[in-house]
């Protein structure tokens, strides 16, 4: 059956007859194969093309294909293929072993080193190996069309900020406060990206607002209000298709929850607000009093501060992350962002 969308797929084997045999099989199905025997060759081609996945074998001429992988992974010279490993079962390999043993364990004692997207155990047929890898291109697809959209999302997010130049920087200043007091709480790195991206991606639902509202002087009528309130909503409404934005979708919708459940738009309490939302709460609203708004002027810091834990003290923020911000995120904070460029307007 040939490829409706081909794809490019790079080819490790020092055996000439199975490399062969296998970019053959690829090639019948419509799918551009370049072949090489060495891990010295593959980087040589991976440097100058993009390739979507590569194939290595473990047995080959020089370094081992274990070693290619982790130097593809390690290296952003070489791009971002996805990388299957072919483990020759007939062929005793302490490091194909261990590598085996790394891939099925979750909690694997060296979890740093990297490690191949797929491990294949050959001698294997050649319909079913090309399954396999057919897989992982729809997985490299996958992965390129959520980047993708993932960043037009943020690119639109800048967009907003942009046309407010009293908010220039806003999205990098969040992103900054946001993941360092994610870092003092213990948060991983799929925590922190997810605080990142909802740096960028909290106010999406602007787009659906009018203008007007967001820079009106005076008071907004209850319509208007809830009107403005519903950018959470339709923000999370945005991004919900983009399955790789789905652990930031709490923090789009929920970071204006209060702790004592005035917040909206489901007026959360407490731990019913997810952590996340409750972290990027704290930076965002630092954020908020040190801009100017129509109905008042910037905050300095200690102000800021003065109101937050006046707020934090009636309930309404988290204590521990207020403390936690306070403490180990705010000293030194604006000499940082005066190095990134990114010092309130």
């Amino acid at each position: 059956m040939r490829a409706h969308r081909p794809g490019d797929i790079l080819v490790v084997d020092s055996s000439d007859p199975g490399g062969n045999a296998l970019a053959g099989t690829l090639r019948t199905m419509g799918h551009n194969v370049a072949v090489c025997q060495s891990s010295e060759a593959a980087q040589f081609q991976l440097e100058r093309e993009v390739f979507d996945v590569v194939v290595c074998s473990q047995q080959l001429k020089s370094q081992s294909g274990a070693h290619l992988c982790q130097l593809i992974k390690s290296s952003e010279k070489f791009g971002t293929p996805l990388i299957a490993l072919l483990i020759d079962v007939s062929v005793p390999d302490a490091e194909a072993a261990e590598v085996l043993a790394r891939q099925q364990t979750i909690d694997a004692p060296d979890n740093e080193t990297p490690l191949p997207d797929d491990v294949i155990l050959v001698p294997l047929r050649l319909e079913m190996l090309a399954a396999r890898l057919l897989g992982l291109l729809r997985m490299r697809r996958y992965l390129e069309e959520s980047k993708n959209a993932i960043g037009a999302l943020m690119q639109t997010a800048e967009g907003i900020e942009e046309q407010d130049r009293s908010s220039k920087g806003h999205c990098k200043r969040l992103a900054v406060m946001s993941i360092e007091l994610g870092s003092v709480l213990g948060c991983d790195d799929w925590e922190l990206t997810s605080l990142e991206r909802g740096a960028y991606l909290h106010d999406i639902g602007m787009v659906a607002i009018h203008g007007a509202l967001t820079h009106k002087i005076g008071n907004l009528s209850p319509s208007e209000m809830e009107h403005l309130k519903s950018h959470t909503i339709r923000g999370e409404e945005l991004c919900r298709p983009v399955a790789a934005l789905k652990p930031v979708l709490p923090i789009i919708r929920s970071h204006h929850e209060r702790a004592d459940g005035t917040g909206y738009p489901d007026k959360l309490k407490g731990d019913e607000i997810p952590r996340l939302a409750q972290i990027f709460a704290i930076p965002h609203l630092y954020e908020a009093l040190r801009l100017s708004r129509p109905y008042r002027g910037a905050m300095s810091e200690a102000p800021a501060i003065r109101m937050m834990q006046n707020e934090v003290t009636d309930g309404c923020w988290n204590d521990f992350i207020f403390t936690a911000f306070v403490e180990n995120v705010l000293p030194g904070l604006d000499e940082r962002l005066d190095s990134m460029h990114i010092l309130w307007p």
